[in-house]
């Protein structure tokens, strides 16, 4: 069983930014990882308790960023060796680096400027009449992962997504473009959506598909 502490009122914590900074470091070092959540607050974990021992965990050097490159296709690919320098705050050089080491050992497949896994390709949807209708949570990766942000909010709108001082707030995407912000309401079963622009009929049911979804999710249990 992993090790965590639930500590709300605990008069002898230190002030300041000192234990955030602490904890941050300790997670960077690989000592501690998020654990489950303890009276709404976050607890830590001892990574070797919490993750398991079999496989391979650990990657140095070369190994290290060429997995790390490996990680990132994964998750978002199709995407650019900048935007792996980008969401990663490695220099540029280095993700030159890791692309050339993934290519070399034919992990990737290159389309001009876009890289994807190899093998991938096939696994892209294929078009559809119906739209692709989503809603995305606050911070979600899709809006933080990339160099830029045009390929998933439009420019006219993205003070509304980044309102500024670090929020990103959750979004509604539809075939992969932001449509509009949601938020929670008052109760557990209520959704408000703020559209950019007024949609389309097919849109407006996916909508309301993804709001369902979501109060599903939210709703407390008994």
């Amino acid at each position: 069983m992993a090790r965590t502490q639930c500590t709300t009122h605990d008069a002898h914590q230190p002030d300041g930014q000192a234990p955030f900074h602490l904890i941050r470091h300790a997670a960077l070092t690989g000592i501690l990882c998020h654990g489950p959540q303890c009276a709404g607050e976050a607890t830590y974990v001892l990574l070797d308790d919490w993750l398991p021992t079999t496989g391979r965990l650990r990657w140095e050097g070369d190994d290290a960023l060429a997995e790390l490159a490996r990680r990132y296709l994964a998750a978002h690919a199709p995407a650019t060796l900048e935007d792996f320098a980008a969401w990663s705050g490695l220099p540029i050089t280095w993700a030159r680096r890791a692309w050339r080491m993934l290519a070399e050992s034919g992990v990737i497949t290159e389309y001009g400027v876009l890289t994807m896994l190899a093998g991938r390709v096939n696994e892209l949807p294929g078009s559809s009449d119906t739209s692709d209708v989503r809603m995305l949570p606050a911070y979600d990766n899709y809006l933080i992962g990339y160099r830029t942000r045009e390929l998933s909010v439009p420019a006219l709108h993205q003070a509304r997504v980044w309102p500024g001082g670090g929020l990103i707030r959750p979004t509604v995407i539809a075939d992969g473009l932001a449509i509009a912000t949601w938020s929670r309401g008052s109760g557990s079963r209520s959704i408000q959506v703020d559209t950019f622009e007024p949609v389309p009929p097919q849109i407006e049911q996916g909508i309301g598909m993804e709001k369902k979804a979501a109060v599903g999710f939210l709703r407390p249990t008994a």
